[in-house]
């Protein structure tokens, strides 16, 4: 069971803006994921780059509003503050699930040209403080990451999350099965109701 439909909104920070994907974005999806195809391949599960067009980046936009519409998912791409033009990366929290549950998936990117400056962790803390908050309220957010990748490792520790343990031939990435950490984070102040 997915969660009721948090309105569609922005997050702020001190240095970046999050804020759902509209269709007049399709083309700087587009932009950043074809310029970072490598780098995220590297990490990531990606579509294969000859699908990577305009097309298929306004297809995502599309079906990403009505997962959120559906309480699914709720995708947040990440824009620069000062120059609310530049895309950066993502925030993703999908697999939501309500009830007892009350949980969901968190993955994320950011451009390499932006890697290891702190947005990835300053994104995640947002895109957390507020799914944690009573209006989306969730109890609990999981993350996986592949063992070696010591930048989302740290990310994901700065902002609270605990490993749980490693799932064997969890993610196929890079042409195989690989191993992920398991990490988890609780949300302490969550209220029934």
């Amino acid at each position: 069971m997915a969660i009721a439909a948090p309105p569609r909104l922005s997050l702020h920070s001190k240095r970046l803006l999050l804020a759902p994907g509209e269709l007049t974005d399709a083309l700087e999806v587009y932009e950043l994921l074809l310029s970072n195809y490598a780098y995220f391949s590297y990490w990531n599960p990606v579509v294969d780059q000859s699908s990577l067009n305009a097309a298929y980046a306004l297809q995502l936009i599309e079906s990403e509003q009505l997962a959120w519409e559906r309480g699914e998912s709720l995708r947040f791409w990440i824009r620069l503050a000062p120059a609310p033009s530049t895309m950066i990366g993502w925030v993703k929290i999908d697999a939501l699930t309500g009830g007892a549950f009350c949980s969901g998936r968190v993955s994320y990117a950011i451009a390499q040209a932006h890697h290891r400056q702190g947005y990835m962790q300053e994104a995640l803390a947002v895109a957390k403080r507020w799914v944690f908050a009573p209006q989306v309220n969730l109890h609990r957010l999981q993350a996986s990451v592949l063992p070696e990748n010591l930048a989302s490792l740290t990310v994901l520790r700065r902002c609270s999350f605990d490993d749980i343990g490693l799932a064997r031939d969890y993610l196929w990435v890079r042409g195989a099965w690989r191993d992920h950490l398991i990490t988890q984070c609780i949300n302490a102040d969550w209220r029934h109701g």
